[in-house]
């Protein structure tokens, strides 16, 4: 019997990549220290990012509005994202509206998702659904993320100062997004234990 359900496997398969463009960026200060620029491979990493979590969402969502609508995200972004990184802005700059609208986009199908999930007729514990844990955590990341990220450019252009203070939520709701995503794998884990022995 699998541990794991196939949605949570997406999301684990972008952790492995995110540890890697992680250990990518640290490798590369390491050689290159901080005046190289990083920002390539962040403006990659949105692409990714989001199409993977559209796809987390395509799996799970019932609505049949709201799954046309992922469809055509998982269509539409990586056209968009192409013109938001390389005519709107530099590949070299950080692509904040590719950020902004993919987030946005996300924590609109995360709610729709928990709102299902709330509003469903079904009896079971949401404290064991990995998926529902997966989707508040992309709730409280971009929701405190999307509005820095979309003001970075200004910010650092005209309140360094602040813009390094404000780094730290980003840091923070990192942080707990991940406890949210390992509970999610845990929670799935333990329930799947329970019931086989």
């Amino acid at each position: 019997m699998n541990k794991i359900t196939r949605q949570l496997k997406t999301v684990a398969l972008l952790c492995t990549y995110t540890f890697l463009l992680e250990l990518s960026v640290f490798l590369f200060r390491q050689n290159f220290g901080y005046h190289g620029n990083i920002l390539p491979q962040y403006n990659f990493f949105i692409l990714v990012e989001f199409m993977f979590y559209a796809y987390f969402f395509k799996q799970i969502v019932k609505n049949t509005y709201v799954l046309k609508a992922i469809k055509l995200f998982l269509f539409i972004f990586p056209l968009l994202w192409y013109i938001f990184s390389f005519y709107c802005f530099n590949i070299l700059q950080w692509s904040s509206y590719s950020f902004v609208f993919g987030g946005t986009i996300i924590i609109f199908f995360a709610l729709i998702y928990c709102y299902e999930k709330l509003t469903s007729n079904e009896t079971t514990s949401l404290l064991n659904e990995g998926e529902f844990w997966v989707a508040i955590g992309l709730i409280v990341y971009y929701t405190c993320v999307v509005p820095y990220m979309g003001m970075f450019h200004y910010l650092t252009a005209n309140y360094e100062q602040l813009a390094v203070k404000l780094k730290k939520l980003n840091l923070i709701t990192n942080i707990i997004m991940y406890l949210l995503f390992a509970y999610a794998f845990l929670c799935k884990m333990i329930k799947t234990e329970k019931y086989s022995s």
